[in-house]
């Protein structure tokens, strides 16, 4: 099985994200057999030095081996923060979709520049907030992940990033590109890496509706 993999350069702290597209299978295998229900869930996938995906696992621990699959990244020798679609049977997994998410580690809310409208900001008096629908924010798998709704048009690309705004005290920001229209809304997954010693923490997500702040 190939992946098509297509990057995309984020001008908002210089970070890149792969998106990775495969076709879903029908609802029996290879035998002609019934197929348990698809699971799609937040996943963590490591690829060997030639990019193919070895192995996945899941927010509970569980490593399965998939490299008989033959997925393929252009990411070696790395942990990559996916959204896959599966199956489990007999104790063994079966990929049949796999899409990266944005899952970098927060930055300082001092350390944080970003271009809007042909100016650049830096600092903390601008950060980036362009709000979002909130739809849930959960912690597992050491990460704490976001599912959110962006209004888009489909223009342009939308950057993320996660910003520590003070101890215990993180928050996303989010800048919508210059020619983009808020005309129907795409779902948008997101994990931030729980910093290592912290036990407790507050996150916060700018909203329509004002800002969701839940701790953790």
């Amino acid at each position: 099985m190939l992946i098509r993999s297509v990057t995309m350069k984020l001008r908002l702290l210089k970070l890149i994200s792969f998106v990775w597209i495969v076709s879903l299978a029908a609802c029996s295998d290879d035998d002609g057999e019934y197929i348990p229900s698809y699971i799609t869930d937040l996943v963590t996938v490591t690829t060997d030095a030639q990019g193919i995906v070895t192995s996945v696992q899941l927010d509970n621990g569980t490593i399965y081996s998939i490299a008989s699959q033959g997925i393929k990244s252009d990411a070696p020798e790395t942990d990559i923060r996916c959204r896959g679609t599966y199956v489990l049977k007999h104790g063994s997994m079966k990929m049949y979709g796999l899409t990266a998410i944005f899952a970098n580690q927060a930055i300082p809310a001092s350390s944080v520049r970003y271009v809007k409208n042909g100016t650049t900001y830096y600092g903390t008096e601008n950060l980036p907030r362009d709000p979002v629908k909130f739809i849930s924010m959960w912690k597992s798998g050491g990460y704490i992940n976001l599912h959110v709704g962006v209004l888009t048009t489909g223009k342009g690309s939308h950057q993320y990033a996660f910003c520590q705004e003070g101890s215990g005290q993180y928050s996303l920001l989010h800048l919508r590109p210059d020619n983009d229209d808020e005309s129907y809304t795409a779902h948008v997954f997101l994990s931030m890496p729980i910093p290592e010693g912290e036990d407790k923490l507050t996150f916060s997500v700018y909203t329509y509706d004002g800002v969701y702040t839940r701790e953790f």
